[in-house]
């Protein structure tokens, strides 16, 4: 039965364990999703159609994009360089340790006023960029920008050049200004560094800029005025003397503003849609320029923003559909971490062997899954059992094949496991079972005490679907159940150890319940279900979260008797011991817990509302005489002693009295 288990390991699952209310929050969702569509849907198609036809027939000033990306004509490197979807310029091969990169391309219009180089990180660069160093940095050492005109003239001057034919005259291009996103400093590797006479300092990006794109921004002097036949030259230098500090992705961009924005990217319409609202502007009815025309227009108008912004927020936020993370043990799914991680032990091992002696180097041969003959039915095939495995399964169902054995009511197999849940589920309500060995039901075990009840609450259980809670009902609606703890004499010399439930055993509660209870009763008990567990003592949720850790152990449980977790306990120990009752007297958990219970207690009758919530019934006359006098006497020694909350610290006290109660 091993083998049924051989790749069965730990992972982590979301499910939705409430599907009903997650049902209810996707209706919501996609209703509101609806009405906000229809509501950006009804705008466009009419009030925003009607401003956009007036746009056109008006002179309004077209937009204008704010950085216009250069395509290079060549580059000239010591490096190879690829140009990109983007237009941006990516390193392969081989990297120099130094380099100067020689940018050309066609200068897009005239009234240029600045610069820009995008830094851009990769993945293929080392820690993503966007340098080529080993930490991803680079440093731009000098930057120098010329524009270069063949033969034709000055471009500003128009007159005729004497160079001969090819020639071409150079203009330099100043740079005045700098601006950088990000600069690791501001002395010698800050933007300002690349234009200054130092060969060596430049733009780097460090202390915070590695793995991210980058933007530097350098401002001309004066205007550049080009013309159709000219061309911006651009070097770059790399000259720092760490090697490899060379840029590995680069963008270059010139814009008209005045002021231009420091961003990477572009904050305005691109090249595609300026041309697309140009042509209409000017008349044009293509079908996909009007369609782009219109999609700039809509994000420019307030109204639109902020329906589109509300829909967008609405999708973001999503339905609210509540998953719940729980373990699950499976094939095939992304294992659990765990302490043996990378310590050299696998999740699991692909096969199980039979072991010599149980020696587990002493391996035999390889074993498959398969089920105990022993329990099943005299000439019974394993096949019986076998489930039919799905096309997209991705578990080989062995252990769907073993459940459905060990619940078939028809075999031996079925007919035990009912019999011995239905056992622990009666030691659980009466301190022990129809058979006293829950663990052992063979030959070694004690005989069941009511063998005929016993097969009888199996047969209950099986004929109503396996459900548990039904059976607690049962068992709990019982005369047995409810019997007196009343001491009979005669009876106890025939059974004197109650086998046969002749009264009501006094039973002191398991650790778990008696922490649950005293938080319920000092309705300090947080219900929330499923979720992580913790090792905070303190934790106001359900015991059973939590976290099981030898090295840091609950001390309220393990007072109780919590049991050992990494074997089997058919059945618990219970012990007294004076610790037990200290804990309810002196320690700061149980004296929170009675604080809790005395703040919500009804100011007219506390004395009844304290034992209504402890014991879920009224005060005899003789514990509300007590109480009272308690009470009285306890409220006088806390004001001579000048407490200011003197009738409620006596209250606490009483409160930690039921909480230490014996009933």
């Amino acid at each position: 039965m091993a083998a049924t288990f051989t790749k069965t390991i730990r992972s982590e699952v979301e499910l939705d364990l409430e599907p009903e209310a997650n049902d209810a929050r996707r209706r919501v969702f996609a209703e509101k999703t609806q009405e906000l569509i229809t509501a950006l849907n009804d705008y466009e198609a009419g009030p925003l159609q009607a401003e956009f036809d007036t746009w056109i027939q008006l002179g309004d000033e077209l937009p204008t994009e704010d950085w216009i990306v250069l395509t290079p004509s060549h580059i000239e490197s010591k490096g190879n360089y690829v140009i990109q979807p983007d237009s941006s310029i990516l390193a392969t091969g081989e990297t120099p340790d130094q380099n100067t990169i020689m940018f050309y391309a066609k200068a897009p219009q005239r009234n240029l006023t600045a610069l820009r180089i995008e830094a851009l990180a990769d993945d293929s660069l080392p820690r993503k960029g966007p340098g080529l160093a080993g930490n991803g940095n680079f440093v731009l050492s000098n930057l120098a920008v010329a524009y270069e005109v063949p033969e034709i003239g000055d471009p500003i001057s128009g007159e005729k050049s004497a160079l001969p034919a090819k020639a071409v005259i150079s203009n330099e291009v100043k740079l005045s200004a700098t601006q950088a996103t990000h600069q690791q400093n501001t002395g010698e590797l800050s933007v300002a560094a690349s234009i200054d006479d130092n060969p060596t300092s430049g733009w780097a990006v460090d202390a915070g800029g590695i793995g991210k794109d980058n933007a530097a921004v350098f401002t001309f002097a004066q205007s550049l005025q080009p013309s159709e036949s000219g061309q911006l030259k651009i070097e770059m230098k790399f000259d720092h003397p760490n090697s490899k500090h060379v840029l590995g992705r680069f963008r270059l961009s010139v814009t008209t503003f005045a002021e231009p924005p420091v961003v990477v990217g572009g904050t305005g319409p691109d090249a595609a849609t300026l041309a697309a609202v140009r042509a209409v502007k000017y008349g044009s009815q293509d079908p996909e320029q009007l369609k782009v025309a219109f999609a700039w227009f809509k994000s420019t108008q307030s109204t639109w923003t902020t329906l589109n912004k509300s829909l967008a927020d609405h999708k973001a936020k999503g339905a609210g559909v509540k998953l719940t993370k729980v373990q699950i043990n499976s094939e095939n799914v992304p294992k659990l971490s765990h302490h043996a991680n990378g310590r050299g032990y696998p999740h699991y091992y692909e096969t199980t062997h039979l072991l010599s002696r149980g020696d587990v180097h002493q391996k035999q041969e390889v074993v498959t899954s398969g089920l105990l003959q022993v329990l099943n039915a005299d000439g019974a095939d394993d096949s019986r059992w076998a489930v039919e495995k799905p096309e997209n399964a991705t578990t080989e169902f062995t252990r769907a094949k073993l459940a459905t054995w060990l619940t078939d009511p028809n075999n031996v197999s079925g007919q035990l496991a009912a019999r011995v849940i239905v056992n622990r589920i009666w030691q659980h309500h009466f301190g022990q079972g129809i058979v006293s060995t829950p663990n052992d039901f063979g030959f070694q075990g004690e005989r069941p005490s009511h063998p005929e009840l016993l097969d009888w609450l199996a047969a209950d259980l099986i004929e109503n679907g396996w459900r548990l809670k039904r059976l607690h009902k049962l068992i709990m609606l019982s005369s047995v159940y409810r019997q007196s703890s009343a001491f009979h004499a005669e009876r106890s010399k025939i059974d004197p150890d109650n086998k046969l439930l002749w009264r009501r055993t006094p039973r002191r509660l398991e650790a778990e319940a008696i922490r649950d209870s005293m938080l319920v009763v000092a309705g300090l008990l947080d219900p929330t279900m499923y979720g992580p567990g913790t090792l905070n003592a303190d934790m106001k949720r359900r015991s059973i979260y939590f976290f099981i850790k030898r090295s840091k152990l609950i001390p309220m449980m393990m007072l109780f008797d919590w049991p050992e977790h990494l074997v089997s306990i058919g059945q618990r120990s219970t012990t007294t011991i004076a610790p037990q009752a200290l804990m309810f007297m002196n320690s700061p958990q149980g004296r929170n817990y009675a604080q809790a219970f005395a703040a919500q207690l009804s100011t007219d009758a506390p004395i009844t509302d304290a034992y209504q919530r402890a014991f879920d019934r009224q005060p005899t006359e003789q514990e509300a005489q007590l109480a009272e006098a308690f009470l009285k006497q306890q409220t006088d020694v806390y004001q001579q002693a000048e407490n200011p909350l003197a009738a409620y610290t006596a209250l606490t006290d009483l409160c930690q009295t039921l909480f230490s109660m014996n009933v």
